[in-house]
């Protein structure tokens, strides 16, 4: 399976609902259009936590104050 996919997404009424972007801890704001790729060129290491799972780990960070 090819990695080419690209995804455009177009903020059709920006004026009544400001949207922002983030990737990669990077935030822009009043985004009128944007487009999502892979860079294959990346490469991540992802550690494993045996005591907490991934997904008690993004909510703990994301919602504990």
């Amino acid at each position: 399976m090819p990695y080419e996919a690209t995804v455009t997404l177009e903020v059709l009424e920006h004026s009544k609902r400001p949207v922002s972007a983030t990737a990669d801890y990077t935030v822009v704001r009043d985004v009128l259009r944007f487009t999502v790729r892979e860079d294959r060129s990346r490469t991540l290491r992802l550690l494993f936590d045996p005591e907490h799972n991934l997904e008690e780990r993004i909510l703990k960070e994301q919602f504990t104050p």
